[in-house]
């Protein structure tokens, strides 16, 4: 039996002024393409509650399973950088407006049904020098370096580099960390706070990771070149391929598959 969870229209053209291009395989196939007028994605993840603007949102799967029903909301969103966050999707409502046979047929979409969600919004691989950072539970994200900081202090005192100005920052296994700046000075102390505060360039507007879910902060150089397709996380989503035939589809390639 089909888990429903059935959105009221109006609330939902009430949420933005603008409609956003998106395709939605289902369970059984069936492949909607329409517009949809709610502006914010809200999921409850590993660090918090995170509001994703639409706009950003490239794709979004459910975890480990074919359908949002099977992994009880679970989900994961590619950013249109790569990035990827994941979380329960809260309050997962979608009402599509289809353009069919010359007028709008509106729908509310079996969310629980829902294979996948991809949007048609370009694709935005940054380019040059960045920071991605990894947590435990599988976020993997970029950050906007020249508005980030990494405080840190020891015994001379107080340092709040922006990651910018980092050529490395990396923790070295007994609570101390390493940053080595561009101009050639080389810092050793502990983090000020129990978390990192990042700005993200696309997605939300901040994330603070607990030094306790912190995986992995690199520095590299992204060269979108190198990117190749990744294989599908599910096998048997065999309509979602259609979608980012050429047509302007947003066709998402995890940050795994990049050589950085």
């Amino acid at each position: 039996m089909r888990l429903f969870f059935l959105a009221a229209l109006t609330a939902l053209t009430a949420c933005s002024a603008h409609p956003t291009p998106v395709g939605v395989t289902l369970e059984d196939g069936e492949v909607l393409v329409g517009d949809i007028t709610t502006d914010t994605l809200h999921l409850d993840g590993d660090l918090g509650a995170l509001a994703i603007p639409l706009d950003d949102v490239g794709v979004v799967l459910p975890v480990d399973a074919e359908k949002i029903a099977d992994s009880e909301g679970r989900v994961t969103v590619w950013l249109r950088n790569g990035s990827e966050l994941r979380g329960t999707w809260q309050q997962p409502e979608l009402a599509v407006g289809m353009a069919v046979g010359g007028h709008t047929v509106h729908v509310d979409l079996p969310v629980g049904d829902i294979q996948a969600v991809q949007t048609r919004g370009s694709q935005e691989w940054p380019s040059g020098a960045l920071f991605r950072v990894q947590t435990v539970a599988g976020d993997d994200f970029l950050v906007d370096a020249r508005r980030s900081r990494l405080p840190i202090e020891n015994e001379l005192g107080t340092f709040e580099p922006m990651l910018s100005e980092c050529t490395m920052a990396v923790a070295l296994g007994d609570g101390t960390w390493r940053l080595e700046l561009k101009n050639g000075t080389v810092l050793l102390g502990r983090p000020k706070e129990s978390a990192l505060t990042f700005v993200l360039p696309m997605g939300p507007e901040t994330l603070s990771v607990p030094l306790a879910k912190l995986a992995r902060m690199d520095r590299g150089e992204w060269q979108p070149s190198s990117l190749r397709s990744a294989p599908e996380p599910m096998a048997e989503q065999k309509a979602r391929p259609a979608l980012s035939s050429g047509e302007g589809w947003f066709d998402y390639r995890p940050m795994s598959a990049a050589k950085r």
